[in-house]
Protein backbone atom coordinates (compact mmCIF):
# COMPACT_ATOMS: atom_id res chain seq x y z
CA UNK A 1 0.00 0.00 0.00
CA UNK A 2 2.82 2.23 0.98
CA UNK A 3 4.10 1.62 -3.19
CA UNK A 4 1.02 2.16 -4.73
CA UNK A 5 1.13 5.53 -2.50
CA UNK A 6 4.51 6.74 -3.19
CA UNK A 7 3.88 6.37 -6.73
CA UNK A 8 0.54 8.15 -6.40
CA UNK A 9 2.77 11.35 -5.38
CA UNK A 10 5.20 10.74 -7.74
CA UNK A 11 2.64 11.35 -10.87
CA UNK A 12 1.16 14.49 -8.91
CA UNK A 13 4.63 15.45 -8.25
CA UNK A 14 5.24 15.51 -12.51
CA UNK A 15 1.34 16.99 -13.23
CA UNK A 16 2.08 19.65 -10.71
CA UNK A 17 3.87 22.16 -13.66
CA UNK A 18 1.11 21.38 -16.02
CA UNK A 19 -1.08 22.39 -13.11
CA UNK A 20 0.84 25.62 -12.14
CA UNK A 21 0.51 26.49 -16.31
CA UNK A 22 -3.42 25.74 -16.14
CA UNK A 23 -3.83 27.94 -13.14
CA UNK A 24 -1.71 30.47 -14.29
CA UNK A 25 -3.55 30.81 -17.70
CA UNK A 26 -7.21 30.36 -15.94
CA UNK A 27 -5.94 33.88 -13.88
CA UNK A 28 -5.49 35.40 -17.27
CA UNK A 29 -8.41 38.33 -17.42
CA UNK A 30 -9.77 38.10 -20.35
CA UNK A 31 -8.03 41.25 -21.64
CA UNK A 32 -4.80 39.73 -21.14
CA UNK A 33 -5.88 36.18 -22.77
CA UNK A 34 -7.28 38.44 -26.00
CA UNK A 35 -3.36 39.96 -25.91
CA UNK A 36 -2.16 36.76 -25.54
CA UNK A 37 -4.38 35.10 -28.61
CA UNK A 38 -3.28 38.26 -31.14
CA UNK A 39 0.59 38.00 -30.17
CA UNK A 40 0.29 34.12 -30.79
CA UNK A 41 -0.97 35.23 -33.83
CA UNK A 42 1.22 38.07 -35.38
CA UNK A 43 3.98 35.16 -34.36
CA UNK A 44 2.63 33.06 -36.78
CA UNK A 45 2.37 35.43 -39.69
CA UNK A 46 5.59 36.90 -38.93
CA UNK A 47 7.06 38.15 -42.10
CA UNK A 48 10.41 36.77 -43.84
CA UNK A 49 12.51 39.55 -44.42
CA UNK A 50 16.19 40.01 -44.64
CA UNK A 51 17.65 42.69 -42.18
CA UNK A 52 20.97 44.14 -43.53
CA UNK A 53 22.30 46.26 -40.29
CA UNK A 54 21.10 47.75 -36.82
CA UNK A 55 22.63 50.64 -34.54
CA UNK A 56 21.64 51.77 -31.46
CA UNK A 57 21.83 55.39 -31.40
CA UNK A 58 20.82 58.18 -29.13
CA UNK A 59 16.68 58.54 -29.37
CA UNK A 60 17.04 62.66 -29.19
CA UNK A 61 18.88 62.34 -32.69
CA UNK A 62 17.45 58.72 -34.44
CA UNK A 63 16.67 61.04 -37.50
CA UNK A 64 20.03 61.75 -38.40
CA UNK A 65 21.05 57.78 -38.85
CA UNK A 66 18.35 57.66 -41.80
CA UNK A 67 20.67 58.19 -44.96
CA UNK A 68 17.91 58.07 -47.63
CA UNK A 69 18.34 58.48 -51.52
CA UNK A 70 17.10 62.34 -51.79
CA UNK A 71 14.52 61.39 -54.55
CA UNK A 72 12.37 59.71 -51.77
CA UNK A 73 12.15 63.44 -50.00
CA UNK A 74 12.71 63.27 -46.80
CA UNK A 75 11.66 62.98 -42.86
CA UNK A 76 12.25 65.62 -39.98
CA UNK A 77 11.26 66.49 -36.56
CA UNK A 78 8.25 69.49 -36.70
CA UNK A 79 10.47 71.31 -34.99
CA UNK A 80 13.49 71.36 -37.10
CA UNK A 81 11.44 71.13 -40.42
CA UNK A 82 8.86 74.65 -39.21
CA UNK A 83 11.74 76.00 -37.28
CA UNK A 84 9.73 76.45 -34.35
CA UNK A 85 9.57 75.45 -30.39
CA UNK A 86 6.43 74.12 -31.05
CA UNK A 87 5.07 70.68 -31.30
CA UNK A 88 8.29 68.91 -29.97
CA UNK A 89 6.70 65.38 -30.06
CA UNK A 90 5.71 66.02 -33.77
CA UNK A 91 7.38 64.55 -37.25
CA UNK A 92 7.12 65.46 -41.06
CA UNK A 93 7.40 63.90 -44.37
CA UNK A 94 7.75 66.45 -47.22
CA UNK A 95 7.74 65.14 -51.05
CA UNK A 96 10.81 65.17 -53.24
CA UNK A 97 9.36 68.28 -54.74
CA UNK A 98 8.90 70.38 -51.77
CA UNK A 99 5.77 70.57 -52.69
CA UNK A 100 3.32 68.60 -50.28
CA UNK A 101 4.08 67.21 -46.58
CA UNK A 102 2.45 65.42 -44.41
CA UNK A 103 2.86 66.28 -40.46
CA UNK A 104 1.52 64.84 -37.28
CA UNK A 105 -0.02 67.75 -34.65
CA UNK A 106 -0.47 67.44 -30.78
CA UNK A 107 -4.21 68.71 -30.12
CA UNK A 108 -5.50 70.42 -27.02
CA UNK A 109 -6.79 67.46 -25.55
CA UNK A 110 -3.24 65.72 -25.71
CA UNK A 111 -4.04 63.97 -29.11
CA UNK A 112 -1.86 63.35 -31.62
CA UNK A 113 -2.91 63.61 -35.27
CA UNK A 114 -2.03 63.92 -38.80
CA UNK A 115 -2.41 66.70 -41.50
CA UNK A 116 -1.48 67.96 -44.69
CA UNK A 117 -0.66 71.06 -46.44
CA UNK A 118 0.81 71.66 -50.02
CA UNK A 119 3.61 74.49 -50.56
CA UNK A 120 2.21 77.33 -52.78
CA UNK A 121 4.15 80.85 -53.23
CA UNK A 122 6.68 79.18 -51.16
CA UNK A 123 4.53 79.42 -48.34
CA UNK A 124 2.64 76.13 -46.42
CA UNK A 125 -1.33 76.15 -46.28
CA UNK A 126 -2.87 75.51 -43.72
CA UNK A 127 -3.13 71.92 -42.41
CA UNK A 128 -5.73 70.02 -42.92
CA UNK A 129 -6.83 66.54 -41.26
CA UNK A 130 -6.38 63.10 -43.01
CA UNK A 131 -9.70 61.56 -43.16
CA UNK A 132 -10.35 58.18 -43.06
CA UNK A 133 -7.35 56.82 -40.73
CA UNK A 134 -8.80 57.82 -37.45
CA UNK A 135 -12.89 57.49 -37.73
CA UNK A 136 -13.35 55.04 -35.24
CA UNK A 137 -11.56 56.65 -32.65
CA UNK A 138 -9.05 53.09 -32.09
CA UNK A 139 -6.09 55.33 -32.05
CA UNK A 140 -4.91 58.19 -29.59
CA UNK A 141 -1.32 59.12 -30.90
CA UNK A 142 -0.90 59.16 -34.81
CA UNK A 143 2.80 59.85 -35.49
CA UNK A 144 6.07 59.41 -37.89
CA UNK A 145 4.23 59.56 -41.17
CA UNK A 146 6.16 58.41 -44.64
CA UNK A 147 4.64 58.40 -47.92
CA UNK A 148 5.47 56.19 -50.74
CA UNK A 149 6.36 57.50 -54.06
CA UNK A 150 3.02 56.77 -55.46
CA UNK A 151 1.62 59.44 -53.62
CA UNK A 152 -1.39 56.62 -52.27
CA UNK A 153 0.22 54.30 -49.65
CA UNK A 154 1.35 55.82 -46.02
CA UNK A 155 2.72 54.69 -43.34
CA UNK A 156 2.94 55.88 -39.91
CA UNK A 157 2.79 54.92 -36.13
CA UNK A 158 0.41 54.53 -33.87
CA UNK A 159 -1.24 53.18 -30.28
CA UNK A 160 -4.49 51.47 -31.19
CA UNK A 161 -6.68 49.27 -29.58
CA UNK A 162 -5.30 46.15 -32.23
CA UNK A 163 -2.11 46.83 -31.69
CA UNK A 164 0.77 44.83 -29.64
CA UNK A 165 1.77 47.53 -27.03
CA UNK A 166 3.32 51.27 -27.62
CA UNK A 167 3.58 52.80 -30.50
CA UNK A 168 2.47 49.92 -33.73
CA UNK A 169 3.53 50.53 -37.58
CA UNK A 170 0.44 50.55 -39.80
CA UNK A 171 -0.55 50.88 -43.60
CA UNK A 172 -3.14 53.16 -45.50
CA UNK A 173 -3.79 53.79 -49.32
CA UNK A 174 -5.33 57.01 -50.38
CA UNK A 175 -9.17 56.46 -51.94
CA UNK A 176 -8.90 59.09 -54.85
CA UNK A 177 -12.70 58.67 -55.36
CA UNK A 178 -13.85 58.64 -51.57
CA UNK A 179 -11.24 61.50 -50.90
CA UNK A 180 -10.30 59.76 -47.94
CA UNK A 181 -7.76 57.15 -46.56
CA UNK A 182 -8.62 53.41 -46.33
CA UNK A 183 -9.06 51.43 -42.40
CA UNK A 184 -5.30 50.96 -41.55
CA UNK A 185 -3.86 47.71 -41.08
CA UNK A 186 -1.18 46.72 -38.66
CA UNK A 187 2.01 45.17 -40.80
CA UNK A 188 2.52 42.77 -38.40
CA UNK A 189 5.84 40.84 -37.21
CA UNK A 190 8.74 41.81 -37.54
CA UNK A 191 8.45 45.00 -37.42
CA UNK A 192 6.16 45.64 -34.25
CA UNK A 193 6.51 44.48 -31.19
CA UNK A 194 5.42 45.22 -27.52
CA UNK A 195 7.27 48.28 -27.29
CA UNK A 196 7.58 51.09 -29.64
CA UNK A 197 8.37 51.05 -33.44
CA UNK A 198 7.95 53.78 -35.30
CA UNK A 199 9.18 55.91 -38.00
CA UNK A 200 8.81 52.95 -41.44
CA UNK A 201 10.53 54.64 -44.53
CA UNK A 202 10.88 52.89 -47.73
CA UNK A 203 13.93 53.88 -50.11
CA UNK A 204 12.80 52.83 -53.38
CA UNK A 205 15.39 54.32 -55.15
CA UNK A 206 18.53 51.84 -52.67
CA UNK A 207 15.90 49.05 -51.94
CA UNK A 208 16.34 50.06 -47.93
CA UNK A 209 13.87 49.82 -45.11
CA UNK A 210 14.31 51.69 -41.99
CA UNK A 211 12.63 51.27 -38.89
CA UNK A 212 12.96 52.33 -34.98
CA UNK A 213 12.17 50.82 -32.19
CA UNK A 214 12.88 51.16 -28.01
CA UNK A 215 12.36 47.22 -27.75
CA UNK A 216 14.91 45.70 -25.07
CA UNK A 217 16.81 49.34 -25.08
CA UNK A 218 17.05 51.89 -22.32
CA UNK A 219 14.65 54.87 -22.32
CA UNK A 220 16.86 57.21 -23.81
CA UNK A 221 18.13 54.87 -26.74
CA UNK A 222 16.56 53.37 -30.00
CA UNK A 223 17.47 50.57 -32.15
CA UNK A 224 17.58 51.14 -35.82
CA UNK A 225 16.87 48.23 -38.23
CA UNK A 226 17.73 48.75 -41.82
CA UNK A 227 16.62 45.89 -44.01
CA UNK A 228 15.37 44.86 -47.96
CA UNK A 229 11.62 45.33 -48.62
CA UNK A 230 9.81 42.78 -49.77
CA UNK A 231 8.01 42.62 -53.08
CA UNK A 232 5.42 40.15 -51.85
CA UNK A 233 4.83 38.72 -48.33
CA UNK A 234 5.98 35.70 -47.53
CA UNK A 235 5.76 33.86 -43.78
CA UNK A 236 7.91 32.01 -42.28
CA UNK A 237 5.53 29.63 -41.02
CA UNK A 238 5.19 28.07 -45.07
CA UNK A 239 9.26 27.48 -44.15
CA UNK A 240 8.23 24.22 -42.05
CA UNK A 241 9.79 25.79 -38.89
CA UNK A 242 8.41 25.43 -35.54
CA UNK A 243 6.79 28.43 -33.64
CA UNK A 244 9.44 28.27 -31.07
CA UNK A 245 11.93 29.38 -34.46
CA UNK A 246 9.15 31.80 -35.85
CA UNK A 247 9.19 33.68 -32.55
CA UNK A 248 13.04 34.46 -32.82
CA UNK A 249 12.64 35.97 -36.01
CA UNK A 250 9.80 37.73 -35.05
CA UNK A 251 12.16 38.96 -32.31
CA UNK A 252 14.84 39.45 -34.44
CA UNK A 253 17.16 38.13 -32.14
CA UNK A 254 20.14 37.56 -34.44
CA UNK A 255 20.04 39.89 -37.94
CA UNK A 256 22.56 37.38 -39.24
CA UNK A 257 19.71 34.47 -39.26
CA UNK A 258 17.74 36.24 -42.10
CA UNK A 259 21.03 36.20 -44.38
CA UNK A 260 19.87 33.14 -46.18
CA UNK A 261 20.69 34.91 -49.29
CA UNK A 262 24.41 36.10 -48.93
CA UNK A 263 24.32 37.39 -52.90
CA UNK A 264 21.47 39.89 -52.15
CA UNK A 265 23.11 40.54 -48.75
CA UNK A 266 26.32 41.92 -49.59
CA UNK A 267 24.89 43.72 -52.45
CA UNK A 268 22.41 45.82 -50.23
CA UNK A 269 24.97 46.13 -48.11
CA UNK A 270 26.85 48.27 -50.72
CA UNK A 271 23.85 50.07 -51.75
CA UNK A 272 23.56 50.76 -47.79
CA UNK A 273 27.48 52.29 -48.18
CA UNK A 274 26.89 53.96 -50.89
CA UNK A 275 24.25 56.06 -49.45
CA UNK A 276 26.38 56.46 -45.74
CA UNK A 277 29.27 57.89 -47.98
CA UNK A 278 27.30 61.21 -49.05
CA UNK A 279 27.26 61.80 -45.52
CA UNK A 280 23.76 63.62 -45.37
CA UNK A 281 24.30 65.56 -48.45
CA UNK A 282 21.75 65.88 -50.80
CA UNK A 283 23.33 64.66 -54.58
CA UNK A 284 21.44 66.64 -57.32
CA UNK A 285 18.62 65.09 -58.88
CA UNK A 286 19.64 62.36 -61.93
CA UNK A 287 18.75 63.61 -65.29
CA UNK A 288 16.37 61.65 -67.35
CA UNK A 289 14.69 61.01 -70.71
CA UNK A 290 11.08 61.48 -71.38
CA UNK A 291 10.08 61.51 -74.53
CA UNK A 292 6.96 63.60 -75.13
CA UNK A 293 6.76 64.24 -78.79
CA UNK A 294 9.13 63.53 -81.64
CA UNK A 295 10.32 67.22 -81.55
CA UNK A 296 10.31 67.38 -77.37
CA UNK A 297 12.07 65.27 -74.74
CA UNK A 298 12.83 66.64 -70.99
CA UNK A 299 15.74 66.07 -68.73
CA UNK A 300 14.61 67.60 -65.49
CA UNK A 301 11.77 67.69 -63.69
CA UNK A 302 11.40 71.18 -64.20
CA UNK A 303 10.42 70.64 -67.49
CA UNK A 304 7.52 69.39 -66.84
CA UNK A 305 4.60 72.06 -67.84
CA UNK A 306 1.39 70.48 -67.15
CA UNK A 307 -0.37 70.92 -64.05
CA UNK A 308 0.90 67.41 -61.35
CA UNK A 309 3.07 66.33 -64.49
CA UNK A 310 5.92 66.33 -62.43
CA UNK A 311 4.10 64.42 -59.57
CA UNK A 312 3.30 62.25 -61.96
CA UNK A 313 6.28 61.52 -63.29
CA UNK A 314 8.01 61.15 -59.86
CA UNK A 315 5.54 57.93 -59.73
CA UNK A 316 5.97 56.69 -62.54
CA UNK A 317 9.78 56.19 -61.54
CA UNK A 318 8.26 54.61 -58.56
CA UNK A 319 6.11 52.02 -60.31
CA UNK A 320 9.40 51.31 -62.77
CA UNK A 321 11.68 51.09 -59.79
CA UNK A 322 9.25 48.58 -57.94
CA UNK A 323 8.43 46.57 -61.50
CA UNK A 324 12.33 46.04 -61.95
CA UNK A 325 12.85 44.60 -58.48
CA UNK A 326 9.66 42.32 -58.89
CA UNK A 327 11.35 41.07 -62.06
CA UNK A 328 14.44 40.26 -59.95
CA UNK A 329 12.69 39.09 -57.12
CA UNK A 330 10.49 36.47 -59.83
CA UNK A 331 14.08 35.08 -61.11
CA UNK A 332 15.08 34.47 -58.06
CA UNK A 333 11.96 32.49 -57.37
CA UNK A 334 11.97 30.71 -60.56
CA UNK A 335 15.55 29.18 -60.16
CA UNK A 336 14.85 28.34 -56.75
CA UNK A 337 11.65 26.59 -57.97
CA UNK A 338 13.51 24.60 -60.41
CA UNK A 339 15.81 22.59 -58.01
CA UNK A 340 13.04 22.51 -55.45
CA UNK A 341 11.42 19.28 -54.10
CA UNK A 342 7.78 18.80 -54.69
CA UNK A 343 6.69 20.35 -51.05
CA UNK A 344 9.12 23.53 -51.36
CA UNK A 345 6.95 23.90 -55.11
CA UNK A 346 3.50 23.39 -53.68
CA UNK A 347 4.63 26.84 -51.53
CA UNK A 348 6.37 28.79 -54.25
CA UNK A 349 3.45 27.98 -56.44
CA UNK A 350 1.32 30.53 -55.91
CA UNK A 351 3.86 33.06 -54.79
CA UNK A 352 4.98 32.99 -58.03
CA UNK A 353 2.09 33.34 -59.63
CA UNK A 354 0.64 36.47 -57.16
CA UNK A 355 3.73 37.98 -58.08
CA UNK A 356 3.21 37.60 -62.00
CA UNK A 357 -0.43 39.50 -61.51
CA UNK A 358 1.44 42.23 -59.85
CA UNK A 359 3.85 42.19 -63.03
CA UNK A 360 0.91 42.46 -65.02
CA UNK A 361 -0.35 45.07 -62.96
CA UNK A 362 2.11 47.04 -62.29
CA UNK A 363 3.26 46.94 -66.44
CA UNK A 364 -0.38 48.17 -67.11
CA UNK A 365 -0.11 51.32 -64.69
CA UNK A 366 3.21 52.26 -65.92
CA UNK A 367 1.95 52.24 -69.68
CA UNK A 368 -1.08 54.19 -68.33
CA UNK A 369 0.64 56.42 -66.22
CA UNK A 370 3.37 57.32 -69.10
CA UNK A 371 0.00 58.24 -72.07
CA UNK A 372 -1.62 60.27 -69.62
CA UNK A 373 1.97 62.52 -68.66
CA UNK A 374 2.30 62.37 -72.55
CA UNK A 375 -1.24 63.59 -73.37
CA UNK A 376 -1.70 66.28 -70.58
CA UNK A 377 1.90 67.71 -71.60
CA UNK A 378 1.54 67.87 -75.23
CA UNK A 379 -2.09 69.24 -74.64
CA UNK A 380 -0.65 72.11 -72.21
CA UNK A 381 2.24 72.52 -75.36
CA UNK A 382 -0.37 72.89 -77.95
CA UNK A 383 -2.30 75.61 -75.69
CA UNK A 384 0.01 77.18 -75.31
CA UNK A 385 2.14 77.70 -78.27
Amino acid sequence: MKKYRLLIGFLLFLALPAMAQKRKASQLTPEQQAHKAKLEKMIANTQCIMFIDSMVVDKKHFLQYYKLSPEIGRVARYQDFFHTQQQPNAYVYVNELGTRCYLSQECPDSTIELFSCENVDNRWTRPTTLKGINDDGDFRHINYPFMMGDGQTLYFAADGEDGLGGYDIYVTRYDAEENLFLRPANIGMPFNSEANDYMYVIDEYANLGWFATDRNQPDDKVCIYIFEPSQTRQKYSATGLTPEDIATYARIDRIADTWSDETAHVAALQRLRELTNHKGERKPIKQFSFVVNDEVTYTRHTDFKAPDNAKRYQQLVTLNNRYQRLLSTLERARDYYATANNEERDELRPEILASEQKQHELYVQIHTLEKTIRNAENLYLTKNK
